[in-house]
């Protein structure tokens, strides 16, 4: 149903209040459609490996393959973290070591 318009002239009658009016219609449902839920779980599961699938395709380079390389990296990055860590705390007790040595021998 279309809505009818009324003209206003903006140079006219400017502080004149515009009444307008609007006819709320609640359409009823047609019919009531129930689906069970083992098909929609179902459903979503094949739409997301048609999902991933595509992906992999768009990529070209499948997505497992690519987060098992990501996961190593990851693990070798934090392997040399460590060791950078273990590093520096000698390096720390290296110098207050010498810092004390230096200080017993200035005494």
């Amino acid at each position: 149903m279309a809505a009818s318009t009324i003209p206003v002239s903006a140079e006219e009658n400017l502080a004149d209040p515009i009444d307008i009016r609007v006819d709320i219609i609640h359409p009823e449902p047609v019919a009531a459609v129930a689906f069970p839920a083992a098909a929609i779980v179902r459903t979503q599961a094949q739409h997301g490996e048609a999902i991933r699938g595509i992906q992999e395709h768009l990529l070209g380079v499948p997505i497992q393959e690519e987060l098992t390389a990501l996961r190593f990296r990851a693990d070798i990055a934090e392997a040399e973290n460590a060791s950078l860590r273990a590093r520096i705390k000698t390096t720390e007790a290296i110098e207050k070591i010498t810092r004390n040595r230096e200080r017993q021998a200035r005494v």
